[in-house]
C-alpha cells in the first residue's frame, strides 16, 4: 500500500505541505504498518500524472490493491496519518461484543459502523457493499453471535455522538444511510471538506461562530454556538428534518463571506445548498433565534424548495460565476492588506509606481522637432544656396 503526494515544485501550497509530509511519514513508519509512503514530482513525470488523471496540486491519493482513493479532508498531520490508517485497515473487521465500548469511545470524532449477526444474508451483503465504498472515510465492523445465543437479531447500527443509531429502512437504502450517517451531528465544516458534506445529499446549515469565542461566556457568539448545538441534537427526534439537514459550524466568518459574495459578521446562519451552490437566508437575527425558530425556518426552507416558491441566493450561473470571481480578487486583496500591510503595500506599490513614472514621462515627453535638427547642416546650407540664387536673378532683372 502506498500513499503519495503529487506535487509540483512552483506550488505554494505544496511546499507548505512538504513538512507534514515528512512528518507523516515518519509517524507511519513508526507504527509498523505496511504502507509506504512517498512524494512524485508531477512536472519530471506528466506521463505518470496523465496515466493517474493528475488535476491539481498537491493531490494526495492512496493506493490499495490497484485502487486509488483521493484524500479530499485537511492538511494537518493528524487527519491524513487518521486517513492512512483507515484505508490500510480491513474493510470490515471482526470484533468480540465486550469489544463494541472501545469502539463508541473511538467513534466520538469519527462514527463507526457495526454489523451484528452471521455474516451471511441480504442485509451483510448490504453492508459488505457498503463497506467496501466508504471504508476511507469511516471503520466497519462485524460482531458475531456466540455459541449459547441462538435468537440473535440481525442489525447495523452507527455509533456517533455517544449514542447507537439503528438502521431501520429498506436495505436497498443502507448505502445511501451509511453515507447521510457518516458525519458527526455538529460538524467543524471547513473549505476542505465542504464539498463531502454536500456530498452527503443534505442540505448544510452553517453555523459562522468562532473558536476563540466559544468559551467566552458573555459572547454573543458563544450563546448563539450553544442554540444552534442544542438545535442539531434535537433534531434527531425529527426525522423530517434529520434526512433533509446537516448541521455544521465555521471558524471564523472568511469562508461564508466568500459563499454569500458579501461581508458576513458573527454570529450568523445560512442553508448552504453545495450542489447548486445557492444558499437561504432566514429574516430572524441570530440573537434572538431559538430551537423553535431554527425549525420553523428549516421546515419553511425545505417546503420551499420542494415548492419552489423560496427565493435562492448565488447559484453556478455564468453571471454569478464572474461575480463571484470579481468577488474573490477583490476578497484576497483586501485580506492581503488585512495581514500584511506593509508587504501588499511593496508588492503593489512599487509596480504601480513605475508604471506611473513611465506613463508620466510618455504624457509630458515633447514631440517636436527642430527644423535644424531634423534636416541638418547640409540642408541648411543648400536653402542659403537657393535664396543667394533667386537674389542674384532679381538683380539682374533690375539691371536690365
Amino acid at each position: 500500500m502506498w500513499f503519495v503526494e503529487f506535487y509540483a515544485p512552483w506550488c505554494a501550497h505544496c511546499k507548505r505541505l512538504h513538512p507534514v509530509w515528512d512528518q507523516v511519514g515518519h509517524s507511519l513508519s513508526d507504527s509498523n504498518l505496511q504502507i509506504r509512503v512517498g512524494k512524485l514530482d508531477c512536472t519530471r513525470f506528466p506521463a505518470v500524472a496523465n496515466k493517474l488523471g493528475i488535476q491539481g496540486y498537491p493531490t494526495i491519493t492512496f493506493f490499495r490493491n490497484g485502487h486509488a482513493i483521493e484524500y479530499r479532508g485537511g492538511r494537518e498531520k493528524e487527519a491524513l496519518v487518521s486517513f492512512a490508517k483507515r484505508c490500510a485497515a480491513p474493510i470490515i473487521e471482526t470484533i468480540k461484543e465486550n469489544q463494541v465500548e472501545k469502539v463508541k469511545l473511538s467513534a466520538r470524532s469519527q462514527p463507526s459502523y457495526i454489523f451484528f449477526g452471521h455474516s451471511s444474508g441480504p442485509l451483510f451483503d448490504a453492508f459488505n457493499e457498503a463497506a467496501n465504498a466508504k471504508f476511507s472515510v469511516a471503520r466497519f465492523y462485524t460482531v458475531a453471535p456466540s455459541k449459547e445465543e441462538t435468537n440473535f437479531r440481525q442489525r447495523v447500527v452507527v455509533l456517533k455522538d455517544n449514542v447507537e443509531i439503528e438502521f431501520q429502512e429498506d436495505i436497498e437504502a443502507l448505502k445511501d444511510w451509511v453515507v447521510r450517517e457518516r458525519w458527526p451531528t455538529f460538524v467543524h465544516a471547513t473549505s476542505s471538506n465542504l464539498a463531502e458534506l454536500g456530498a452527503s445529499g443534505k442540505l448544510v446549515v452553517l453555523i459562522v461562530s468562532s473558536e476563540s469565542q466559544k468559551f467566552n461566556t458573555t459572547s454573543p457568539v458563544r450563546e448563539f454556538h450553544k442554540v444552534a448545538e442544542d438545535a442539531s441534537k434535537e433534531m434527531r427526534k425529527h426525522s423530517a428534518l434529520w434526512n433533509r439537514f446537516q448541521f455544521a459550524w465555521l471558524d471564523g466568518s472568511d469562508l461564508a463571506s466568500q459563499i454569500q459574495m458579501a461581508s458576513v459578521s458573527e454570529p450568523h446562519l445560512f442553508v448552504f445548498n453545495y450542489t447548486s451552490y445557492e444558499y437561504y437566508l432566514s429574516e430572524d437575527e441570530p440573537s434572538q433565534m431559538t430551537i423553535k425558530s431554527i425549525f420553523t425556518f428549516l421546515e419553511q426552507t425545505a417546503e420551499g424548495i420542494d415548492k419552489g416558491t423560496i427565493i435562492a441566493f448565488g447559484g453556478r450561473n455564468l453571471l454569478t460565476r464572474m461575480k463571484r470571481m470579481i468577488f474573490e480578487l477583490y476578497w484576497n486583496i483586501a485580506q492581503m492588506f488585512a495581514t500584511q500591510p506593509l508587504l501588499s503595500s511593496c508588492l503593489f506599490g512599487v509596480p504601480i509606481a513605475f508604471l506611473s513614472i513611465i506613463c508620466y514621462s510618455i504624457c509630458s515627453a515633447d514631440f517636436t522637432v527642430d527644423r535644424d535638427e531634423f534636416y541638418g547642416d547640409e540642408a541648411l546650407e543648400d536653402e542659403e544656396e537657393e535664396t543667394d540664387t533667386i537674389e542674384t536673378d532679381d538683380d539682374h532683372e533690375k539691371a536690365e
